[in-house]
């Protein structure tokens, strides 16, 4: 990697990653750990805010910085380490019936022990990876069933070190960032980005979520805290946050085994948007539970298909406050474009951004007939806001090229739809057949 300018970066909460000039490679470093964390953490659980691998150090050395509650802190643990292994297999296509080579991953775990502190940076030392091309940290007190007591950070090797998933990828992302806050915030704002994924991973995760995270910080306007632990969900914990940000979930949203679990999860998260707070979603979050309506009239719809890639988007609402960085106009962009079946409906939200179909091609199968048309209304919404009892949602399709994470139009957008579903940025939310 070359780079002719300097950058110090937040890249993990805690941690940095400073890109240093020509013929350096990024280094990693915990130096400017904050002294205190903006929530605590689940009863019984462990807050993972960083972990990243250090160039300098063999075997293979890590920084971690977490918070645990009281209860698990001075426990004997172990850091639980899932080390992905990619082999090539034969498998069947579903498509076509034939047989074809695929590489896919092999998982085995590997286990470090560990009495966390309250709170703490601290270096492990691993052995050396030498086939693995991805690991996953988590602490857990069990090693023949490793469930996560903690939430799980991911790495991927690059080179001979562990990196973040996405941190090549922040450079392009802060340069293009909002310099300020559409508005000032009321208070100081604090927002959960959700990353847990049981159905398709989508691999711009990791860079929304961090995207988030630095925006907050760079314009002032909330402080993030991304997560993929179900039980930060429980409601003395939910509490503690303004705003949920779905990134991209799939499956299930918590997935627990225990339907109790389940539903009071789900409870809580209802009652946190019903009752005042902020819920917004990128992409994949109208991909995931469809077994559970409420989530689905409450995001503003399921996912259907994505048929659209490269397309022209209309402005639904010029004179919307979300909208304003678009100046009144539309423009083309080109991603994967997501359509949307029931509950999704014009008479329940504002729709902001959609898709200009009349620009589509038609099928030449079916002149006359828009190729890939899905809806017999020709209606494709991309973004909208809704609201849901006395809470306020904002959903956008954008960002599953990694690309859109680095759009500047697309960042103000996802600002300004974070800071109304917040309550800071005033919209109005008027279903749009209703106007």
């Amino acid at each position: 990697m070359k780079f002719k300018r300097l950058y110090v970066l937040p890249i993990a909460g805690m941690l940095c990653i400073s890109v240093l000039a020509a013929e350096r490679d990024v280094q990693l470093s915990s130096d400017n750990a904050p002294v205190s964390f903006p929530v605590i953490p689940p009863k019984g659980r462990i807050i993972m805010w960083g972990a990243d691998s250090v160039r300098c150090c063999k075997p293979t050395t890590y920084q971690i910085s977490y918070l645990a509650d009281p209860a698990v802190a001075g426990k004997s643990m172990q850091m639980a380490v899932k080390c992905a292994i990619q082999v090539e297999k034969e498998q069947k296509n579903n498509k076509t019936g034939k047989i074809e080579k695929k590489k896919v991953d092999e998982f085995s775990f590997k286990y470090f022990p560990i009495i966390p502190r309250k709170q703490a940076v601290e270096t492990i030392i691993l052995p050396e990876f030498d086939k693995e091309h991805q690991v996953e940290l988590f602490f857990t007190d069990n090693t023949e069933k490793p469930e996560p007591l903690s939430n799980t950070i991911k790495l991927k090797k690059k080179g001979d070190i562990f990196m973040l998933p996405e941190a090549e990828e922040i450079i392009k992302v802060v340069e293009n960032l909002p310099v300020k806050a559409t508005v000032q915030p009321v208070k100081s704002r604090k927002v959960l980005v959700y990353t847990k994924t049981l159905g398709f991973p989508h691999s711009s995760i990791p860079l929304g979520a961090r995207t988030i995270l630095l925006m907050g910080q760079k314009t002032g306007a909330w402080q993030a805290l991304i997560s993929d632990d179900r039980y930060m969900f429980e409601p003395q914990v939910l509490a503690q946050f303004d705003a949920i940000m779905m990134m991209e979930n799939t499956g299930s949203l918590f997935g627990d085994p225990d339907k109790a679990v389940n539903e009071r999860l789900r409870i809580s998260l209802l009652d946190f948007v019903r009752n005042g707070r902020g819920l917004a979603g990128s992409h994949a979050a109208t991909d995931c539970s469809y077994d559970w309506k409420d989530y689905g009239e409450m995001i503003g719809g399921y996912f259907a298909g994505h048929p659209f890639y490269k397309i022209r988007v209309r402005n639904d609402d010029p004179k919307n406050p979300i909208n304003a960085v678009f100046k009144g106009e539309g423009f083309d962009i080109q991603d994967e474009m997501y359509t949307f079946r029931e509950p999704y409906s014009r008479e329940k939200q504002r729709v902001l951004l959609s898709i200009d179909i009349s620009t589509q091609p038609d099928d030449p199968a079916k002149p006359g007939f828009k190729k890939g048309e899905n809806r017999q209304d020709h209606d494709y919404a991309i973004s909208w806001i809704r609201e849901e009892g006395k809470g306020r949602v904002f959903y956008c399709s954008f960002g599953h090229q990694h690309q859109v994470w680095w759009n500047p139009v697309i960042l103000q957008h996802y600002l300004d739809g974070l800071q109304y579903s917040l309550g800071d940025l005033k919209a109005d939310s008027m279903p749009s057949v209703k106007k």
